[in-house]
């Protein structure tokens, strides 16, 4: 009886054992499974991703441009370049800066945004760096911006009596003065030397329409009130500051659009990176070649780009940004991480889009009733805010 319990108890030891050892089997057999499904997606992934997508490569190829821009400063400063060949040298210079900002631009929809405020950091010391050498290196030479011939246009009959614009008196038939010369002393003697990096700023009631004359063209707007500003031709940096009731038209960015404390205005843009901060209540209409990045930002709308003058098919292919992308309705919100859309901006509903704007004839010599209008229809946008609200 004995021996027949110890037969029992080893059959059963014997067959635990080779259940164990089968399903050990069967896990190293799972196991062995999921670590080559696991390579080969991996490899799958590698094959079809975008080399370019990567961080590590991104931040490879922006050293090296950057190390042959510095390069290239440090030996035109070291006077180790023929003095005929230094405008040249320098030229070639800016086109790397260029460079690297279209780097930055293309880039900017992956990288971490550490990453991209460090790069447009370190492009703007090369940027001040290569305007410091440029003014030790070379002779003066203004950088400007044309302002079209102030031309007499008649005023629609409105009831308000026109305001004074900086280009001369409104006259009550609507016809305008000829400038007349302004004293050293008065304010609009003390408007910045127009340079590479032109500022309009301070200013409130008026119309300005500026033409880049020069490739490479950066501009700031900043502290305007009740403007109305259209930028043709192409620039390469675009810098808002401080506008309130403002309507801003602006040609192709080759490079950047920098947005920040803006308020109750209208912005159209076409640019390769759009950052926006600290801005609410804003119609933004752009074209753009990568996401829209917002921060600290409320009550904004998006459309798409919505300015025309003559020539600006060309220069829209002339910065790469000649087809709708239709990238203005996907937006970054850097301060909202949750999986749910962003409260913080939406779409402009298309009946109250605005038209597309010819910038073709507009002067700087308009009378005051266009700011009217400009009043008008920023009382009727934020009106459709409250609604929406």
């Amino acid at each position: 009886m004995a021996t027949e319990n110890a037969e029992v108890q080893a059959a059963a030891a014997e067959m635990l054992e080779r259940k164990h050892a089968e399903r050990l089997e069967r896990l190293a057999l799972i196991n062995k499974n999921r670590l080559e499904g696991s390579s080969i997606r991996k490899s799958q992934a590698a094959d079809s991703s975008d080399p370019r997508e990567s961080v590590d490569v991104f931040l490879a190829a922006f050293g090296q441009k950057r190390e042959v821009v510095e390069k290239g400063l440090a030996s035109a400063l070291a006077n180790e370049v023929e003095p005929t060949h230094i405008k040249r040298h320098l030229d070639d210079l800016a086109l790397e800066v260029g460079a690297l900002e279209k780097l930055v631009a293309d880039a900017s929809y992956f990288l971490p945004a550490y990453d991209v405020r460090s790069s447009q950091t370190t492009i703007l010391k090369l940027k001040d760096d290569l305007e410091s050498a440029s003014s030790q290196l070379l002779p003066k030479k203004k950088f400007s911006f044309r302002n079209k011939a102030a031309k007499k246009v008649p005023a629609p009959s409105i009831e308000e009596k026109p305001t004074t614009l900086e280009t001369g008196q409104v006259k009550p038939n609507g016809l305008q003065d000829t400038p007349q010369p302004v004293p050293a002393d008065s304010p609009a003697a003390s408007l910045p030397e127009i340079n590479n990096r032109e500022r309009i700023q301070g200013k409130e009631n008026m119309v300005f329409v500026r033409d880049a004359d020069v490739l490479g063209a950066e501009l700031t707007l900043s502290n305007l009130n009740k403007c109305k500003v259209y930028l043709r031709g192409r620039l390469t940096t675009l810098y808002i500051d401080s506008l309130r009731n403002c309507q801003i038209f602006v040609g192709p960015v080759t490079g950047s659009v920098f947005i920040e404390n803006v308020e109750n205005s209208t912005l159209v843009l076409a640019s390769h990176q759009i950052r926006i901060h600290s801005t609410k209540s804003t119609d933004f209409y752009v074209r753009v070649r990568s996401r829209p990045i917002v921060e600290y930002t409320t009550k904004n709308r998006f459309a798409p780009y919505a300015f025309s003058y003559l020539g600006i098919e060309e220069d829209l292919r002339a910065a790469n940004l000649a087809e709708e992308t239709g990238l203005w309705e996907k937006v970054d919100d850097f301060r909202w991480l949750r999986a749910v859309p962003s409260p913080n901006w939406t779409s402009v509903p298309l009946k109250e889009r605005i038209h597309v704007e010819d910038g073709s004839i507009v002067t700087d010599a308009v009378s005051s009733y266009i700011v009217a209008i400009i009043s008008q229809t920023e009382a009727a946008r934020r009106h459709a805010f409250k609604l929406h609200s």
